[in-house]
């Protein structure tokens, strides 16, 4: 299994989503078979239909993005792309110093504008999923702080709700093969930070499509 090198602020591991074997915490295994096991039943009412239960503790791949900005600003010469600007400017931004997010990504992000780039752009940072299965968008599921699936109901206020993307990894490998065509003739410099991290999301992407195994961000 290839290893992350360096410091990183953003992790990435291709294999199971359980955390632990049954032989190694039997009690925290069922727990998470459990919550795996909604998760499918979720999925597949969306219509992705995906195996979460079996090869628990299997690790093909793990990965890291040394800076959350780089993949701030992978997302934004994607989304400057895809609307045909001037991708030169971003690279003099500072995004470790920006306060608040880019017009047209927080457009993608609250669905006011579409991108062809959805499953980069339109993704959780940090705590979200990548799955072996062929889908056209993003699937955000939300839960309560026990991990259960949340609802409307507003009875008990006191629960905090947590929302989770997942992202199909074979959309995500199409649109990062389109953009490191397309993003060095725009005279994007391979060297640049958000090339780096296209790099090891297209390692992810061809490791979790070719052994059938979930991308874990976190």
């Amino acid at each position: 299994m290839a290893e992350a090198t360096g410091m990183t602020e953003l992790d990435l591991l291709v294999g199971s989503m359980f955390t632990t074997r049954p032989d190694e915490d039997r009690e925290l295994f069922e727990e998470e078979r459990e919550w795996l096991s909604d998760i499918q039943d979720l999925l597949r009412d969306e219509g992705v239909e995906v195996d979460l239960l079996s090869r628990p503790g299997v690790e093909v791949w793990e990965g890291g993005i040394e800076r959350f900005s780089d993949l701030y600003q992978l997302r934004l010469l994607a989304a400057y792309l895809d609307q045909g600007r001037d991708l030169q400017p971003i690279l003099a931004r500072d995004a470790d110093e920006e306060e608040e997010p880019d017009d047209l990504l927080a457009a993608i992000w609250q669905g006011d504008q579409t991108s062809r780039y959805p499953h980069l752009i339109n993704h959780q940072a940090d705590g979200g999923y990548y799955l072996a299965a062929d889908f056209a968008e993003p699937i955000w599921i939300e839960f309560d702080q026990d991990g259960e699936e949340g609802t409307d109901d507003d009875e008990d206020a006191e629960n905090e709700d947590s929302v989770v993307s997942f992202g199909s990894s074979f959309g995500l490998q199409r649109e990062l093969v389109e953009l490191a065509d397309l993003l060095p003739k725009q005279g994007i410099p391979a060297d640049a930070p958000a090339m780096r991290c296209l790099a090891v999301l297209r390692q992810a992407a061809d490791q979790s499509v070719a052994n059938d195994l979930p991308i874990i961000v976190w």
